[in-house]
């Protein structure tokens, strides 16, 4: 049967002696968010505006990642907000109805340790003198475009930007917090806070911008273990089939295997030949013996990038965030060289990342008329036996339901 006359230009697989083919293992790797303006009034955050996803996936996928934004957030949050210090009630000053101020700081904490930065969605009471203070996901938002004045004044909300067309998205005037007198009663403004990223003019890129590649790789050298255990451990190999009639047919049987062993799904590389002659035989798999001396590579290759994920989060030590750390230290005692290593975290990143949140708690509480500081209770690790004090002490404080009833507006879902 002819070609039709519409796939005569389509690439053909040359039939030279042997028949052999390389699948392509390789899979792209994401890169830096890229913005672009979107002709709705919102800007594009990645290409395909889904980069909060990609990031998010990275965050659910790698084991040594999560721990260390999971570190970094229980860095923030501390043991709770320290109200007898601060010499407030803390059930008096609570951010909205249904959070206490240790909810609200932990959400905001991990969205900024995920992305760079974090959204809050404030609404005037009705006794126009307060506010409502709401965690926005930053996943949903996105920025508007610029005025005249290089200022964004306002922002779009989508529960799935994916999904425009199910959830269409709807636009929020950004708040200033340096100015309340235009601020209508029960509407909602959304606050986000953004740190510096050099050559991002809208979004922020994430602190472990520089280590997205080692998660992928962490990621991928997980698939990899479990797709080995599932397929029985079978080697990389060649794969030896009897000849076919057209070109059709061998990109087809081509496309299907390599669907079936590409990358880490698949866990191994694979050759595909055909036979020359006629003669009907069986399928034939070649397994490839492995060097020998390449049998410490995975392992190798996976210390080296947990070690570069600890680096781009800045974390000194693996034991802050679970790991075993077999090295000999030369402290008195576990708890002694943890302490240490979680002091030179805090001058490394961790002081920074703390008051990247409480600069905006101490402004939320001064609209409130509370005219204190926020103080954190700091961890610490020499302190295992308080356990249950620590518990104790950070209990969210309960809202009885006449403070409910008066507190004002429904935040924006």
């Amino acid at each position: 049967m002819s070609r039709p006359i519409g796939s005569k230009n389509k690439p053909k697989i040359p039939k030279n002696n042997g028949g052999i083919f390389l699948t392509k293992l390789e899979k792209q790797i994401e890169g830096s968010a890229v913005t672009r303006k979107n002709a709705l009034g919102w800007v594009n955050w990645g290409a395909k505006n889904n980069y909060p996803n990609l990031l998010l996936d990275l965050y659910n996928q790698s084991p040594t990642h999560r721990a260390c934004i999971n570190f970094g957030v229980q860095s923030i949050v501390g043991n709770g907000v320290d109200y007898d210090s601060m010499q407030i009630d803390g059930s008096q000053v609570i951010p909205n109805y249904a959070e206490s101020w240790d909810d609200l700081i932990k959400n905001i904490a991990l969205d900024y340790m995920l992305y760079g930065s974090y959204a809050i969605q404030i609404i005037r009471n009705k006794d126009g003198k307060t506010f409502s203070f709401w965690h926005m996901p930053l996943d949903k938002a996105r920025w508007s475009e610029f005025d005249e004045d290089g200022q964004i004044t306002s922002y779009w909300i989508s529960q799935d930007w994916t999904s425009t067309g199910q959830f269409t998205p709807f636009q929020i005037d950004a708040f200033d917090m340096r100015d309340e007198s235009v601020i209508e009663n029960g509407k909602p403004y959304l606050y986000v806070y953004r740190q510096y990223s050099p050559a991002m003019t809208y979004y922020t890129q994430p602190h472990y911008q520089a280590g997205i590649k080692s998660i992928q790789s962490e990621i991928e050298y997980v698939n990899f273990d479990l797709k080995t255990t599932v397929n029985n451990f079978v080697p990389s190999g060649m794969l030896v089939l009897n000849d076919v009639e057209t070109d059709e047919e061998r990109q087809g049987i081509i496309n299907n295997v390599t669907r079936m062993f590409q990358g880490s799904d698949g866990a191994n590389s694979l050759m595909v030949t055909f036979r020359n002659n006629v003669e009907e035989q069986k399928p034939e798999f070649v397994p490839f013996a492995a060097n020998s001396g390449n049998i410490n590579l995975y392992a190798s290759a996976n210390e080296r990038t947990v070690s570069r994920i600890l680096a781009s989060h800045q974390i000194p030590n693996a034991s802050l965030v679970g790991m075993p750390d077999v090295g000999n230290s030369g402290f008195a005692s576990e708890a002694d060289k943890l302490e240490t290593a979680y002091q030179l975290y805090n001058k490394l990143t961790g002081n920074a990342n703390r008051m990247a949140v409480i600069r905006t708690l101490n402004n939320m509480l001064k609209m409130n008329g509370v005219e204190v500081e926020v103080v954190m209770k700091p961890l610490s690790f020499n302190d295992f036996g308080n356990d249950a004090d620590v518990e104790e002490r950070t209990e969210p404080a309960k809202v009885d339901e006449t403070d409910k009833r008066n507190n004002e507006e429904e935040k924006v879902e």
